[in-house]
């Protein structure tokens, strides 16, 4: 067998969107970076092999709370490559963004089987390359731990927990109870009568009808991809030494399912349809969970806790599954909304290994906790976190546990930087020029009144949410469809820094709206509360009321059915000067925190916003933050249809508010010149470097195309003296 040595600063392991995001984003901050996968594909959960899609805090009800950051530059680019969310081109994806990506080196089919570590620090470790016959041997001077399993922390002894219970290296494992594995399959309508024989394994119809339509496991033959998450077995095995029986036993429940479909004769539409694709890799859900310097625990999600090292954030339910899987007869799954919640640091590392963080799902947490953290978006910015700190601890040469407050503070900054949300934290500008210039536009947006014919009727809560202002009370348009009879409607006011349609943070106020017969202006006093952050009002459910809405959308003012992820635009009148003030683009927030925190023009032909500084700056970088509808969910790949119980709303376009295309001027020698042009943009962030300094005392950005809104929209803009990445 030929072997092979590598060297570099980072090595990763694991290929899932936790490793794809840890290993992107240690690269582009320079660190020379191995990332080693075990398929041949990469996205772990997600890749065409299991096809689970990605979701995260917006698919649980968090408005404006969509991840960004590295997997929100894959996500876009998915969006715009592959609009249909086909699973393999989400692959290619990935592939494609590991092999441009400078400073990275990716080895797939690699399975790492030993480590060597000695006085708390890996030295080496070692993996063979399937079909090459190669192997390696991987020296890093830090390592990420991204294989969901903690492979790695195993292997050097860091202790895990497993379910309630705690191992260390020399624990013999015992069986508990954990999250089930699935295995999905797709379904395809083939337009003639198609027949099934089942295989001699499958589990007959006799046993399949035992364990289905009950606690929610409803069959039903237009079930495809994700609607089929509840084919879950192995709560009560070892999800690792027991993988092949998992598997195994999946299958036959699967096929057994597909087998009754099919020849029950209960499911006569199922007559023309076949499996196009089954899985033979069970998407894990739950194994390790590393115990790390600090656990994530339940009540710091449900009590939204901020952490000082609080470095990516969570926000899906805590989302819990009978250990049993489709053996149970309990509920297939309990969830409780949460807020928008941040994850620390110390999550990402135990100290016993000095050189060794943890990205995915197994990071530091407890069971309770993990329940949401699990969730593949969160681990992605997880991978993220983990890369950011494994780039400031080789940069100083120091292990994690060791930084410094200060140290700390510039993985945050860098992070933020780099379009992660962290709730509460605020970007600094101490090397930002933009913070110094003084900011002016060709217009802005105001809260514009622009009735729709359309309505939302008030059958189910409603809720109509509001940011932060100091400005007068606003107006709301209801309809009260009764002849002649006055109608009263229970209001209640909830704040808190990002509106949640599921569990909208404090309650502050309660009053009664009384609606007389016909169409009318509703005065809205919002609480003190509300000058601070989002205010988020619900209307109780009521036959003969409604909300008109807009025809044209006022950017952080959302409606919609607490029960839906629709999100529509009321008719309103405010009168608030500061919602889209062109002077946010310096806030240090990039995207919706309590306030809008955007810059959105008026409707005009190539609006444009203008930094100017007191004397001439030079610099070598600009970042840019548009706005991609962050309220609405961007999955890796979806099914052709999907249960209403996943709240899920698709995308069918690019985002109207993202900006196509723009030009950025600079005033030099008494008159403006062309400094750069984007077209075809796709980004959420976008980052223009120049290989010289730039001098200039004025720069003028000038929107040019949008992918369907005539106004502009931007968050934020950064100009720095250096390059801040490569």
């Amino acid at each position: 067998m030929k072997k092979i040595n590598v060297k570099a600063s980072l090595i990763v392991v694991g290929g899932g969107p936790a490793g794809v995001c840890a290993a992107l984003s240690a690269a582009r901050l320079g660190v020379d970076t191995v990332l080693v996968h075990n398929r041949p594909v990469l996205g772990g959960n997600s890749s065409s092999e299991i096809r689970v899609w990605t979701r995260g805090a917006t698919g649980a009800g968090n408005l404006f709370g969509e991840e960004m950051g590295i997997l929100g530059i894959l996500k876009m680019r998915n969006l715009y490559t592959n609009p249909q969310f086909n699973p393999v081109f989400w692959d290619e994806v990935l592939l494609d963004a590991v092999l441009g990506q400078k400073n990275l080196m990716v080895l797939l089919n690699t399975n790492i089987d030993q480590a060597e570590c000695s006085d708390g620090v890996i030295q080496r470790i070692y993996g063979v390359q399937q079909g090459s016959e190669i192997k390696y041997t991987l020296e890093g001077r830090m390592y990420i731990d991204a294989t969901g399993d903690g492979l790695l922390g195993a292997q050097t002894q860091v202790p895990y927990q497993v379910g309630n219970e705690e191992y260390s290296g020399a624990t013999k494992e015992k069986t508990r109870e954990l999250l089930s594995s699935s295995i999905l399959y797709y379904v395809k309508d083939t337009g003639e009568p198609v027949p099934f024989i089942a295989p001699a394994y499958a589990y007959d119809m006799e046993y399949i009808e035992s364990l289905v339509n009950q606690g929610g496991r409803i069959i039903s033959e237009k079930q495809t991809a994700s609607d089929c998450w509840w084919f879950e077995y192995g709560g009560l095995r070892n999800t690792i030494t027991d993988s092949q029986e998992i598997t195994i036993e999946l299958k036959k429940l699967v096929l057994g399912i597909w087998n009754y479909i099919k020849n029950s004769g209960k499911y006569p539409d199922a007559k023309n349809c076949t499996l196009e694709w089954i899985g033979n890799i069970p998407g894990k859900r739950e194994s390790r969970r590393m115990i790390t310097e600090y656990m994530l625990r339940g009540e710091d999600i449900l009590e939204n806790r901020h952490f000082e090292d609080g470095a990516f954030y969570g926000g899906w339910y805590m989302d819990f599954h009978p250990a049993g899987g489709l053996n149970s007869k309990e509920k297939n799954c309990t969830q409780i909304p949460v807020n928008i919640y941040t994850i620390p640091l110390r999550c990402l590392y135990n100290k016993k290994v000095k050189n060794l963080l943890f990205a995915g799902r197994c990071i530091g947490t407890e069971q309770e906790a993990f329940s949401s953290s699990r969730i593949m978006n969160t681990c992605a910015l997880s991978g993220q976190a983990a890369a950011t700190l494994a780039w400031k601890c080789l940069a100083v040469n120091k292990e994690p546990a060791t930084l410094e407050k200060q140290e700390k503070e510039e993985i945050l900054q860098t992070l933020l930087r780099e379009d992660m949300f962290i709730p509460g934290k605020r970007r600094s500008y101490e090397q930002d020029l933009a913070s110094e210039a003084r900011i002016t536009a060709s217009s802005q947006w105001r809260v514009t009144e622009d009735a729709s014919v359309e309505s939302l009727p008030l059958k189910d809560d409603v809720f109509l949410t509001v940011p932060a202002s100091d400005g007068p009370p606003l107006m709301v348009r209801m309809k009260n469809c009764s002849e002649n009879a006055l109608i009263r409607l229970n209001a209640e006011y909830y704040c808190a820094d990002l509106p949640n349609r599921l569990r909208p943070g404090k309650k502050v106020k309660e009053e009664i709206w009384e609606l007389e017969p016909g169409e009318q202006w509703v005065k809205i006093e919002l609480p003190e509360e509300a000058k601070k952050q989002y205010c988020t009002i619900f209307l109780k459910n009521h036959d003969l009321a409604e909300l008109r809405l807009n025809k044209t959308e006022n950017p952080g003012i959302l409606c919609g059915k607490k029960d839906s992820p629709e999100y529509l635009h009321p008719c309103i009148r405010w009168a608030a000067e500061d919602i889209y003030s062109p002077a946010q683009v310096i806030n240090g927030y990039t995207r919706p925190y309590q306030h809008t925190n955007l810059w959105c023009s008026a409707e005009e032909n190539k609006p444009w916003i203008l930094l100017e500084w007191a004397k001439p700056v030079t610099f070598r970088e600009l970042r840019f933050y548009l706005e991609p509808d962050l309220s609405q969910e961007i999955p890796s790949s979806c099914g052709q249809r999907w249960d209403e119980s996943h709240k899920f709303a698709l995308r069918s376009t690019m985002p109207p508010q993202l900006i196509r295309a723009f030009s950025i001027d600079i005033f030099e020698d008494g008159q403006w010149k062309k400094l750069a042009e984007v077209s075809n943009n796709w980004q959420r962030m976008i980052v223009l470097g120049f290989e010289k300094e730039i001098l200039a005392q004025k720069l003028r950005v000038t929107v040019n195309q949008t992918w369907g809104n005539n106004r502009a929209h931007l968050y934020q803009i950064s100009v720095y003296k250096n390059k801040m990445n490569v």
